[in-house]
């Protein structure tokens, strides 16, 4: 396919796709002659998956090159791929100076949750640890052990299936494709109907209790 039809199929304007292909985060086409190149169903998985960090993971243009390196370095572990990718996509607090208890409360759930193989240097145990933080500064929330283990036991089930979900079979470029976008995506599905929940059983309560 050409590169117009090539946009038109991600649904992604025709300058982004030559912006992407300028900086070397979409691979080259097949030159078939004087500014002219054919693309392929790779091309369109890659721009999809640019097309999703972007607009539903929020993710840098400047930290799709990252990712972009990851997914394309064969002789990284597929597992090195995940992590690396992990801490690009990252979003929260920014990991500043650590506050030690905020760390030993984190430290402390991922224990008692049995995640005893998570990076020291994760950027998502760092990001946590920054929430932590402040959630027991002022204000009217706290993060203590107990809730947060609450929540790490309900992440790992759904972390769990969705790992044993995974085709250990599939080609390792759309392997990571796919575990790079279903973090994502997923994510951002998990969150919405948990919002969703959120509303139905409220307005559940409130009409048992007639307020």
């Amino acid at each position: 396919m050409l590169v117009s039809e090539l946009a038109e199929r991600a649904d992604v304007p025709l300058a982004t796709v030559k912006y992407y292909l300028r900086e070397h985060l979409l691979p080259a086409g097949v030159t078939t002659g004087p500014r002219r190149a054919e693309y392929d169903e790779s091309h369109l998985r890659r721009l999809r998956v640019l097309r999703l960090l972007r607009e539903v993971g929020g993710v840098p243009v400047t930290s799709l090159r990252q990712v972009v390196e990851a997914l394309d370095d064969e002789d990284l572990p597929v597992h090195d791929v995940m992590t690396l990718v992990a801490d690009v996509i990252s979003f929260g607090p920014e990991p500043a100076a650590q506050d030690p208890a905020s760390l030993a409360v984190v430290d402390e759930v991922l224990q008692r949750t049995g995640w005893d193989r998570v990076r020291g240097g994760s950027i998502d145990r760092q990001r946590l640890a920054s929430l932590v933080a402040m959630l027991n500064g002022p204000g009217p929330l706290r993060a203590g052990v107990d809730v947060l283990t609450f929540y790490a036991r309900i992440a790992d089930e759904l972390s769990r299936a969705e790992i044993a979900l995974l085709d250990r079979n599939t080609e390792r470029s759309l392997l990571l494709e796919q575990m790079v976008t279903g973090s994502v995506v997923y994510g951002q599905v998990f969150e919405l109907l948990r919002r969703i929940g959120h509303e139905h059983h409220h307005a559940q309560v409130t009409e048992t209790a007639g307020t």
